[in-house]
């Protein structure tokens, strides 16, 4: 969700790992749900819920999201969200940032699944996305996963979707895991209208290609 449908909140994650003596290599809720046990677990979990509602004053739309969103409303396209976020932050998202957008754009919002953290297992696994197949009818080689992450794109390369990175200054490393790359979300739309030559991605390593 953030870094895709918000902007990045690098600094908050930066802490929650500094903070929690989270290892290279692993990611924040794994490090805590497999390796902490007892007070050390519970006293993990209050401080990423500590540290996520301090980031969720911080929380703004994705330049370009409404141009996105409006094309695939225009088009029928179904939209859904798999987050490693909390459902408070969902929450915040969907009743105070989405509810500050004009009226004619709230409708633009209609995300259906939002599976939040509590959706077991979270990213990488395909897990969620496959859900979401089975629950829209749709094989999952016909949905396209957009994130900012490599957990992002791994959900969607297991899974057998097109995975499609939104690139920063701070995740190029990603893009040799992913079968699309934009800088801008709403480049996607050209992407989907003109169409585009996807990478192999992780099966083979072949380099992404960028629309």
């Amino acid at each position: 969700m953030d870094g895709t449908l918000t902007t990045p909140i690098n600094e908050y994650l930066k802490q929650m790992r500094r903070e929690i003596k989270v290892p290279d290599g692993m990611g924040t809720l794994e490090y805590v749900d497999s390796c902490l046990e007892g007070e050390a677990r519970e006293q993990a979990h209050r401080r990423i819920l500590e540290i996520e509602t301090e980031a969720m004053e911080h929380m703004e739309l994705s330049p370009g999201l409404m141009e996105l969103l409006q094309f695939l409303q225009d088009n029928g396209v179904r939209t859904g969200v798999i987050t490693r976020n909390n459902k408070l932050a969902v929450d915040h998202l969907i009743n105070n940032v989405v509810s500050r957008q004009p009226q004619e754009h709230k409708g633009l919002f209609a995300f259906d699944p939002v599976l939040d953290r509590s959706f077991k297992p979270t990213k990488p696994s395909p897990d969620s996305l496959l859900y979401i197949s089975r629950l829209w009818g749709i094989p999952p080689e016909a949905l396209m996963m957009v994130g900012d992450h490599g957990d992002d794109l791994l959900c969607g390369v297991r899974a057998g979707s097109v995975a499609a990175l939104l690139r920063y200054d701070d995740n190029r490393h990603f893009e040799l895991q992913a079968h699309v790359v934009v800088d801008r979300i709403d480049q996607l739309v050209e992407c989907l209208t003109l169409g585009f030559e996807a990478s192999s991605a992780i099966a083979d390593r072949d380099r992404a290609k960028a629309c």
